[in-house]
């Protein structure tokens, strides 16, 4: 599939406000400029009423190559690590339940949103996923879907920020720059960007094929792993390509707010920020609460729990480098839980029949 002439006027414009806007953010020393830049400068030209677009398509490539870039994560120096992913498991679990349950109760008993609306608007993660079954279920889509991008943008401008003045990291940690002091890991070769290419092609393939969840990453990850594991490749991907990864998916998540007017949806909007600011909240006090407890440390989880998109928070932790393979691996299974129990728990309550309010 190709995009039209428009189309690509769209995306071109699109990327260069992104651009102008990641670049913006990378000269004033800001926490993960390319994507924050990027996405902020989007959405206001977006809702500014800028003819912007994207491709899914795009999208979907950058993905796959986000997923190839943190199976470098997983070096053999993990498994002295392993240990503390049941107890992190766990958490993410107990939260996902929990925090679902009481951003469902917002909507419902505080907002006054009609349940078919409100339980896949408060779903914790699958963006397109909830707001197709909420159409099915007599959902309102475009509540749904703008809850879920206010959602992430919330998530994805706000940890970065909380993770440099509260938890004190450094801002060339959070530029995606290696710490003074650091030896960063060896570039790779052009034989192993050809073999990871080779197999994010294979491995998004192989997702589609084997109808894995979030296949276009999951593939690509798997693969990638693979080959780091297996001593197939050693070197990482360029810093560049990480800076490119960001500037895509923060003009990707602005684009979605084209055609939305803020006085026909302030109220949807203002009650997302609501729901997402619960989510915030809960996943940081949790993340405070459990890092003594589980001896993981408060960053970590902050990002494995805080509730954005999957390829938005395993980019974070890459560019941030903070437990990348941890991260990355707890958001898949927050991501496997809302997809499989969303559903069933919201045909188990009955809200499924147009009488539910």
């Amino acid at each position: 599939m190709t995009a039209k002439p428009p189309l690509l006027r769209g995306i071109a414009l699109s990327l260069a406000i992104g651009a102008l806007g990641g670049g913006l953010f990378y000269w004033f020393r800001m926490p993960l400029a390319w994507m924050l830049g990027a996405m902020t400068a989007t959405t206001a030209a977006a809702l500014a009423g800028a003819p912007l677009a994207f491709w899914p398509p795009l999208r979907t490539v950058m993905i796959g190559a986000i997923g190839t870039l943190l199976g470098g994560a997983f070096t053999p120096d993990i498994v002295d690590r392993l240990a503390l992913w049941p107890g992190g498991a766990l958490l993410v679990v107990v939260f996902v339940g929990l925090i679902t349950v009481a951003t469902i109760a917002y909507y419902v008993k505080i907002a006054r949103v009609r349940r078919q609306t409100a339980f896949f608007a408060a779903s914790p993660g699958g963006l397109s996923e909830m707001t197709l079954l909420g159409e099915a279920n007599g959902g309102d889509p475009r509540a749904v879907s703008l809850s879920h991008a206010t959602r992430i943008f919330m998530v994805v401008f706000t940890v970065p920020i909380y993770l440099r003045f509260v938890e004190g990291l450094p801002v060339a940690t959070l530029s995606g720059v290696a710490p003074a002091g650091t030896v960063p890991p060896p570039t790779a070769s052009m034989l192993e960007m050809a073999i990871l290419v080779a197999g994010a092609v294979l491995g998004s393939w192989g997702g589609r094929r084997l109808r894995l969840p979030s296949a276009s990453f999951l593939g690509p990850f798997i693969v990638s792993i693979c080959c780091y594991v297996g001593g197939l490749v050693e070197g990482r991907p360029p810093v560049e390509l990480v800076w490119g990864a960001q500037l895509v998916i923060g003009a990707s998540l602005g684009a979605r707010f084209v055609g939305i007017g803020l006085g026909e949806i302030r109220r949807v909007i203002t009650l997302a920020v609501g729901s997402a600011a619960i989510m915030l909240a809960g996943a940081i006090f949790a993340a405070e609460l459990a890092a003594p407890v589980l001896g993981i440390a408060a960053p970590a989880l902050v990002l494995a729990l805080a509730p954005g998109g999957l390829a938005e928070m395993a980019l974070m932790a890459l560019s941030l480098d903070i437990d990348t393979a941890f991260v990355s691996t707890m958001h898949m299974i927050r991501i496997t839980l809302v997809m499989v129990l969303m559903p069933l728990a919201f045909h188990w309550l009955g809200w499924n029949t147009e009488e539910s309010r």
